[in-house]
């Protein structure tokens, strides 16, 4: 169920608190006009968008935004809106997806809905419900988003969660890619690319949109995510403390750092790619088609950074498809070290049930799985 909280206010006071109608413009405008900042129109007007909506605050004011924002540019290019029930909460899950279908009515916007197997999924990956849930609502989307013919998944994420983003990365020891925050976009398939249009909006602007529109939202309560009590600590208490310490430029330069970091981290990545390619990789699949084992040689690493070496390996498993959460920074450099080893070791029990060989000399093994 849905909690809300009431607070007891005099006639007077609620009236000073509301918006008046010029307010509400502006409101509206602002927001709408800082979505087509950041996603110019030009590259999505005339293409479809699938619109991941959970019915949370930041999901329906990025629902309301798009639909106000294609209203002003037009194009051939539709909106859709996709929901994925992670059959988490029971009855409340499936009263969050009717509540939704009965917003799109309203909204005169299709609606598609699909069902995650979260515990299956959870099961088959080996990371724990946390990064299953996250990893099956994106494969849901991306799947949603090619049937549907839509170039991009737009996503509800904002300046306040990039922020939190950034420092939880940070304080759990994230290298520069952890620092960078979430990426603006980035592809999801060959023919699908999600997108944040919102992430220079603050939440408060998000919620003042939706009280000068008038719009509800849902509330997720499900204690699924582990990182949720460390978000919350850095939302509440950290943040609150950083700015008044530092003043509210503070999270502007937290912001600017990510921002310095994530070039810094495209530099490395294009470089590691190119060493990857030097390295020859041989791919082994199931019958199913999943990536179990990468044969890759080993010599063009030898003489390179630990950090460039642990980017082409890490390059190498993320093609793969296998789960990334459980490797942390140690375990890409111990990775690494291991690759540039000159002598023949014992294989490397590594995190999602990847083991690493040299059982042959100038060559690194990587298999999902059971060794043989």
């Amino acid at each position: 169920m849905v909690g809300s909280e009431y607070r007891r206010e005099s006639l007077g006071d609620m009236l000073k608190s509301m918006p008046g109608p010029s307010q509400d413009v502006d409101l509206t405008a602002k927001l709408t006009a800082k979505l087509i900042a950041a996603w110019p129109a030009a590259a999505w007007r005339d293409v479809h968008v699938l619109i991941a909506v959970s019915g949370g605050p930041d999901s329906m004011a990025l629902l309301r935004a798009l639909l106000a924002a294609k209203q002003q540019v037009g194009g051939a290019g539709k909106l859709f809106v996709g929901h994925v029930d992670h059959a988490l909460r029971g009855d409340d899950s499936t009263a969050d997806a009717d509540w939704l279908a009965e917003q799109c009515r309203k909204l005169a916007t299709p609606l598609f809905i699909e069902k995650a197997h979260v515990g299956a999924a959870a099961e088959v990956r080996g990371d724990g419900m946390e990064e299953a849930a996250r990893a099956t609502r994106y494969e849901i989307l991306t799947r949603m988003a090619e049937t549907l013919g839509a170039r991009f998944v737009a996503l509800g994420h904002h300046r306040d969660d990039q922020i939190e983003t950034i420092l939880f990365r940070l304080l759990r020891g994230s290298g520069l890619r952890g620092l960078a925050g979430m990426p603006a976009t980035r592809p999801l398939s060959p023919s699908v690319a999600a997108v944040r249009p919102l992430l220079h909006v603050s939440r408060r602007e998000i919620e003042s949109y939706l009280q000068a529109i008038g719009q509800d939202s849902r509330h997720d309560e499900t204690n699924l995510d582990a990182e949720l009590a460390a978000r919350n600590a850095i939302r509440h208490e950290l943040l609150p403390q950083i700015t008044e310490r530092f003043g509210a430029s503070a999270t502007a330069a937290i912001l600017r750092v990510a921002e310095q970091a994530a070039e810094a981290q495209s530099l490395i990545d294009m470089l590691a790619a190119e060493l990857l390619q030097r390295c020859q990789r041989q791919v082994e699949r199931s019958p199913s088609g999943e990536v179990v084992a990468v044969t890759l040689a080993v010599a063009p690493l030898a003489d390179q950074s630990p950090l460039l070496a642990s980017e082409a390996l890490r390059s190498a498993w993320r093609e793969a498809g296998w789960p990334e959460q459980a490797m942390t920074h140690a375990w890409w450099r111990r990775l690494a070290q291991f690759a540039q080893m000159i002598e023949l070791a014992s294989p490397l029990n590594l995190p999602g049930d990847v083991h690493a060989s040299r059982s042959e000399p100038g060559m690194l093994s990587l298999r999902r799985g059971t060794l043989s």
